[in-house]
Formats: structure tokens, sequence, C-alpha cells
């Protein structure tokens, strides 16, 4: 279990608990992270009829409904970033662009497959750990690290 892992399972047992103090400092802690889910899945495009700052209220929202799951889970990250995917997913069926993500490096992303684009947007534009990558995506742990290595060796060569 990560240190964040450890941080927000010991909030979430005392937020289920009725602790208010709790309650706040989980969504305090997550906050910047979904927003940056948030914004790096739906973005500014054209398409996007809500803004992410909205969608990441509502994924805040079903996290919160998920606090006692939370507070019994193994790996509460893992399911946190498993809620906030299905609210934007829910959000933006088709997609949306993405405005923490350049346009040209959004362009260089989508010619990866989508599970090597999300492993990429994963590890270094949210900033997940190895381990819970894996566990949201449902990979081994191994098969991420290859995973990552071989879009990162892809998209070198366009990057210069």
């Amino acid at each position: 279990m990560s240190v964040l892992d450890e941080e927000l399972h010991s909030a979430a047992a005392a937020a289920a608990a009725g602790d208010r103090e709790a309650v706040e400092r989980v969504m305090t802690t997550l906050w910047p992270q979904v927003v940056r889910y948030c914004r790096t899945r739906v973005g500014n495009s054209l398409q996007a009829t809500r803004p992410a700052d909205e969608v990441a209220h509502e994924a805040l929202l079903a996290v919160a409904r998920k606090l006692p799951f939370l507070a019994r889970s193994d790996h509460p990250v893992r399911e946190v970033y498993r809620a906030v995917s299905r609210t934007v997913a829910d959000a933006y069926p088709g997609g949306a662009g993405s405005s923490d993500v350049p346009p040209e490096v959004a362009r260089v992303l989508h010619r990866l497959d989508p599970t090597a684009r999300e492993i990429v947007l994963l590890r270094v534009i949210d900033g997940l750990s190895v381990h819970d990558t894996a566990g949201l995506l449902g990979l081994p742990v191994g098969r991420v690290l290859v995973v990552q290595h071989e879009a990162l060796r892809t998209l070198r060569p366009t990057a210069a």
C-alpha cells in the first residue's frame, strides 16, 4: 500500500465513521489530482459542453459516496481513479480534448494504442505510481513498465 493509499484509507475510515474534518481532508487531498485528471481527459475542446472543473466536482461527489468502500479497500487510490474515470466517461462518452496537454503532444499521443496512451497519461501527466497505474488498469506492474517504455521510445523521435 502506497503512502497516499494509507493516508486515504485512514481518512476515509474516519470520514465513514462521521468525522466531517476527515471528509474535508479526503476531498482536499484528492481535489488537485481529480482536477488534473479531468482537465487532461476533458480539456477545453469544442466538443466539451461542460467545463472540466464541473466534471471534477461531480467526480468528487462520486468519491464521497464511496467513502465507506474506500475505508475497506486495500487500494483506495485505485478505487478513486475508477470512480473518477467512470464520471468522466459518463460526462463525455465519446471522449474529449485535453487542456493540460499541448495540442501537438495530444496529436502525438493519439498515435499510441489506447492502453499505452492511458499509461503515459496516468504515469507522466497524473503522476501515479507504477503500482497504482497497474491496479487501475488491471495490468501487472511489469507490463505497465514495458508498455510505458515502448510508448516513450515511440514518442521520442517525434519530440525532437
